[in-house]
């Protein structure tokens, strides 16, 4: 996964403008993530991808005109069946695409913001008001979960409407475009995917969620670790192998992974930063150190907490945990046994399993509940 925000970063760094080319609405079945974005250099290059085929054409070019002119441009494609079949793409639907100017020492240092918060594990939302003239740039604004504020909006009331709607972007993760009511009027808005609103309203802000990179921190370097590990890194976590052994917690075992640590298991989360982006999975080489690990998860703030194993297995090991005082709620927040019951059996297969269960809770699916039925599909409960 290109990480977008860090390459402008990059790029600002050697003195080079660029195009930012945003997704900012979509309605029906888009062949992209409802984050994408893609950078035009003025070289020519692309990074990133806004969703291929003639759609990602027509981006090029727009992408080219707002570097040559200087004025940001807003964009709404609808890709009909026959199109998208013509470009290779698989799907419709409506989109708008908001393209602006990016210049070093030109308020890009709001995505500076965006980087540093997400290095130090915390979250917010960037806020555009939308313009397209070139005399009257995009005003941005960068609200910190902290509190922290930069930049301006150049409006008051754009401004009080972020700073409302911002809770809700973060915890949708998902853009919103708010349309800034005329005297009299009450507030509209359209998060990405709705469809209530296809065409820009004449005065529009953008509020995009920056939230801290998503920690994976794996349990055991085995065969069913590591390629949980080397899954989850290519679809955007950041991932920590733990094991005590040297030789199952190391760069030459796991080449994909971002860390290993050869820690005593005993020891747990111990060291560890664990919040509400971590992610922990307990699937070491025995049921002893897989119930230290879920024993000490349960009392963390961490978004998700799995173990691998039998119903058999938890069922042992939730009643040890009780008796030396484990609370039943904090153990109803495991993913046991862990993965969505797609029938796997091989490492590679667990860890598809796997990972598919932690894109859904990051998504916000609610959890999956097990059926030991054999091709049984999972089934959702409140």
């Amino acid at each position: 996964m290109v990480d977008i925000i860090g390459e402008i970063g990059r790029l600002r760094q050697r003195g080079e403008r660029l195009a930012l080319a945003s997704l900012i609405w979509s309605t029906g079945s888009i062949p992209m993530s409802d984050r994408a974005k893609m950078i035009i250099t003025e070289d020519g290059s692309i990074i990133g991808t806004i969703g291929g085929g003639c759609l990602e054409a027509e981006v090029l070019s727009v992408g080219r005109a707002v570097l040559d002119t200087g004025a940001n441009q807003h964009i709404s494609y609808t890709m009909t069946e026959k199109q998208a079949g013509e470009s290779g793409l698989n799907c419709g639907g409506t989109v708008r695409i908001y393209t602006e100017l990016v210049e070093p020492g030109a308020g890009g240092d709001l995505y500076d913001k965006v980087l540093n918060a997400r290095a130090d594990r915390r979250g917010g939302v960037l806020a555009t008001l939308l313009s397209t003239d070139s005399s009257h740039p995009s005003s941005k604004m960068w609200f910190g979960m902290d509190g922290s504020r930069s930049g301006s909006l150049q409006s008051a009331e754009a401004e009080r409407l972020v700073e409302e709607k911002g809770p809700l972007v973060l915890q949708r993760e998902r853009g919103l475009i708010q349309a800034l009511p005329a005297a009299g009027e009450q507030n509209g808005e359209n998060i990405l995917g709705d469809s209530e609103m296809g065409k820009a309203a004449q005065s529009e802000v953008f509020i995009e969620p920056f939230l801290p990179e998503p920690i994976l921190y794996v349990f055991g370097g085995g065969h069913v670790g590591g390629q949980i590990g080397a899954l989850a890194k290519n679809v955007g976590f950041r991932v920590v192998i733990i094991d005590d052994r040297p030789a199952f917690a190391n760069s030459e075992r796991h080449p994909l992974v971002d860390e290993c640590r050869v820690v005593e298991l005993g020891e747990g989360l111990a060291d560890l930063l664990v919040d509400d982006q971590s992610y922990l999975v307990a699937a070491t080489r025995g049921h002893q150190h897989d119930e230290i690990i879920v024993e000490q998860a349960i009392k963390a703030p961490a978004r998700y907490i799995g173990m691998l194993g039998s119903e058999r297995k938890k069922l042992m090991l939730w009643k040890r945990i009780e008796g030396r005082g484990g609370k039943p709620e904090g153990l109803d927040r495991v993913f046991a046994p862990i993965g969505v019951n797609i029938g796997a059996d091989t490492p590679e297969e667990i860890a598809v399993s796997v990972v598919a269960e932690l894109i859904a809770v990051r998504r916000g699916s609610r959890k999956v509940w097990k059926t030991k039925k054999s091709g049984a599909i999972p089934f959702l409960v409140e």
